[in-house]
């Protein structure tokens, strides 16, 4: 025995180095987890702050394309912003105001709907009800079975102030989410270019500055494609629905138009939402039930046909993206930041992919979101052209 023992104290010691090896992976993965999960708690926190600042980040380099054009031919920033700001304003305020009464009587005779809602399909309500009765009826007798483990109902009421307040609040976050956005929009497209300059020259090296401003360049052209062509698809989407529910007889055939062309920026879901409103309102509507499907189906043919051939032959394969993760990211960033979220997800799933072509180690990210890895950046020499002279800045390979 006396043998043996020097030899496994000699095995204990030769494994324990690989122990340690393998267990700093897991405590590095440890740590990245924890770094997200934080990063993603504080995104939540200060969602009133980052999500003005977002959108004017991604509507500037949707933009900057026109803005760099303007000064091409003489067009100050400044002046090429306002301009810029000002069409974008009136394109917003004049399709609000021709659409805002239709939707206040709608809004209005929401009730009313709902109630009528139930009386047409009474038939499928009942079924509803009969299943939840039977359900209570279940959970009652096992109530009655096991009386020691009933649970005591705990009921917290606010007071009626809190909803009034929280209502006033919404729509101070509304507006000041608009005036936020807006005013920051304006000078990022009038010194946006001035700043991405200034962030060049405290990079470390001529690669870095390289690698950052291709990066810069791959988010911008990803979101201009995108925006711009999906912006145009949507309009004419929008024109296609006004149409067809002028011809079927649908009231307030513009709002139905516009809720068309604002739904479809989120993939799939705004499609379903909008079938769905159409649904009840033309149930309403229209005596027929049939008729509310006829109308119904329209619909959704010209979503369809939107969705599975107009736009992927206009945008190409470089901007497909996995309808999963466009869905979870819909859901996700609906989670995390509300509406807003839902309308952010995809420039968000469109930056980071763009962004992670650029880096070696990021690679795997750009291929999983559906992107096509760059070439190795490292791997370039300082004969490669200098990005920064797109934006008049000469970058020192010297650093």
């Amino acid at each position: 025995m006396t043998t043996m023992e020097p030899i496994q104290g000699s095995l204990a010691a030769s494994d324990s180095p690989n122990v340690e090896r393998s267990a700093r992976p897991l405590s590095a993965k440890a740590n990245i987890v924890c770094a997200v999960v934080l990063v993603l708690y504080a995104m939540y926190f200060a969602r009133s702050l980052i999500i003005p600042v977002l959108i004017s980040i991604f509507a500037y380099l949707t933009l900057r394309p026109l803005v760099r054009k303007g000064r091409r031919v003489g067009i100050p920033s400044s002046v090429a912003a306002a301009l810029i700001l000002g069409t974008s304003l009136i394109l917003i305020v004049v399709p609000s105001y021709l659409v805002m009464e239709p939707a206040r009587q709608t809004l209005e005779q929401m009730p009313k709907y709902v109630q009528n809602v139930k009386q047409r399909l009474g038939f499928v309500f009942d079924k509803l009800d009969a299943l939840n009765s039977a359900t209570s009826e279940l959970a009652r007798e096992e109530t009655e079975e096991n009386p020691a483990e009933t649970p005591v109902p705990v009921e917290i009421k606010q007071p009626d102030w809190n909803a009034n307040l929280t209502f006033i609040s919404g729509t101070g976050n509304v507006v000041s989410l608009i005036i936020v956005s807006g005013v920051l929009l304006y000078f990022l497209l009038a010194y946006g270019d001035q700043l991405i300059r200034s962030l060049l020259h405290a990079l470390p090296d001529f690669r870095t500055k390289r690698n950052f401003f291709a990066a810069i360049d791959g988010v911008q052209d990803g979101l201009s494609l995108y925006l711009a062509h999906v912006s145009v698809i949507n309009v004419i989407l929008g024109v296609c629905v006004s149409s067809a529910m002028w011809l079927l007889g649908m009231p307030s055939p513009l709002l139905w138009g516009v809720m068309a062309c604002v739904f479809n920026f989120v993939p799939v879901l705004g499609a379903l939402a909008g079938a769905g409103l159409l649904f009840i309102v033309a149930l309403l509507t229209f005596e027929p039930f049939y008729y509310a499907l006829v109308i119904t189906g329209t619909f959704l043919t010209l979503t369809t046909i939107e969705g599975q051939f107009i736009t992927p032959t206009i945008l190409g394969r470089s901007m497909q993206m996995n309808p999963v993760l466009v869905f979870i990211a819909t859901v996700f960033w609906g989670w995390m930041w509300g509406l807003v979220g839902v309308l952010l997800s995809v420039p968000i799933l469109i930056a980071i992919r763009m962004a992670s072509e650029h880096y070696q180690c990021s690679q795997g990210i750009a291929e999983f979101l559906g992107g096509k890895p760059q070439l190795d950046r490292n791997a370039q020499t300082d004969d490669t052209p200098d990005p920064g002279v797109a934006i008049g800045l000469k970058v020192n390979p010297e650093g």
